[in-house]
């Protein structure tokens, strides 16, 4: 979407229209403070996010429950989308991540995330597969990178080895399958993150 096309999509009265790329990050931070939708920083571009189904926000619930309901909330905290991911040159709002717990209450970014987590949407599979996977790929604190389908139990997953996150994912598929999260000690079972899904 190049920018005409995405000052079309601001409605008057709801956001302003973006700054001309290319953006800084603080400039990004300043003018996506005032609107009411959500937006990513890119490469210095600002890109709108796009809204999500039903099944969709269903996975992401099911993933942050089913998450939290395993870690030790001492040690670890868990954010969805409302919590952005910064990179030299982006700033993304996975769907859902885990990370070490933080006691700045006043923070608005996660800068060491153990686990994230994306959810596909038809407009986000190349983002989030190939994009997402090489820019989240640079995060030193990052071991497992999972993204979700939204149609059936099945998840594509990066595993930090010796040499870094893989190029290539492992596919998971089926509710019996679990994903494992050797950093957090745990595993979650895909027939309880697709709860809802296709029944």
């Amino acid at each position: 979407m190049n920018l005409v096309e995405r000052r079309r999509n601001f409605a008057p009265g709801r956001d302003e229209p973006p700054p001309p790329p290319p953006v800084d990050r603080e400039t990004f931070q300043l003018w996506a403070s005032r609107q009411e939708r959500r937006y990513e920083w890119v490469r210095g571009e600002i890109v709108m996010m796009t809204e999500v189904s039903r099944d969709h926000s269903r996975i992401v619930t099911n993933l942050v429950v089913a998450v939290a309901a395993i870690l030790d909330r001492d040690l670890y905290e868990i954010a969805s989308s409302d919590f952005g991911v910064n990179r030299p040159l982006s700033r993304r709002f996975p769907d859902g991540l885990a990370e070490s717990a933080r006691h700045d209450g006043k923070g608005r970014t996660s800068e060491n995330p153990i686990f994230i987590a994306e959810v596909l949407s038809p407009s986000t599979v190349t983002v989030d597969r190939k994009q997402n996977a090489a820019e989240y790929a640079e995060l030193a604190s990052l071991q497992t990178y999972a993204v979700f389908s939204q149609d059936e139990p099945k998840v594509w997953v990066w595993q930090r080895g010796e040499s870094g996150l893989p190029e290539k994912p492992t596919r998971l598929e089926g509710r019996e399958a679990k994903l494992d999260i050797p950093a957090l000690g745990t595993s979650l079972a895909l027939a309880d993150i697709y709860r809802g899904i296709g029944a």
